[in-house]
């Protein structure tokens, strides 16, 4: 199994995730084309809180709506897959994944806006959440983008550190 890290060290932050994450969240990607999906992220921080470990990426809930180049995530069903996480691992809401369809990874406007309200939004009980999005075609060439919202400073992007076989 892989393990894939990625970090920004100029703020000592770090997201970690095993190959089987990003596999699960490609096949999602797969199918649904050329319309967007993703849905939310699963997991952990270490004590000193500057390393998330991502256990899980749920599926589109139900009652999301896909398009081209938007993706309004739904909420049936997240309630009760955090709560098996929780059960199984005491993993908790860390934020948000999504696809973006033969296009590049990068946030776009509307991605910052969202993430910058769900870290104000104190029923997540994330103040700083990450957006993990992948961009490109998920079954050939496709690139991953990973941001920290933090709650004292804004977006910090981080890149692919290293993969390392377990």
């Amino acid at each position: 199994m892989l393990l894939h890290r990625y970090r920004n060290p100029e703020r000592g932050l770090e997201v970690e995730f095993d190959e089987t994450i990003l596999n699960e969240m490609l096949k999602e990607c797969s199918s649904y084309g050329k319309y967007e999906t993703g849905g939310i992220l699963a997991g952990y921080y270490d004590d000193s809180l500057k390393k998330a470990v991502i256990v899980g990426g749920s599926i589109a809930p139900e009652d999301s709506r896909h398009m081209r180049a938007r993706f309004h995530r739904g909420i049936k069903g997240l309630k009760s897959w955090l709560k098996e996480k929780w059960d199984e691992e005491k993993a908790y809401y860390l934020g948000e994944w999504h696809f973006h369809p033969f296009s590049s990874s990068e946030m776009s406007p509307v991605d910052i806006n969202q993430m910058q309200e769900i870290s104000k939004d104190k029923s997540y009980h994330c103040p700083e959440p990450i957006l993990f999005i992948i961009g490109g075609d998920p079954n050939n060439t496709y690139s991953v983008s990973i941001t920290v919202f933090r709650s004292n400073g804004g977006p910090v992007q981080l890149t692919e550190h290293s993969i390392e076989y377990l």
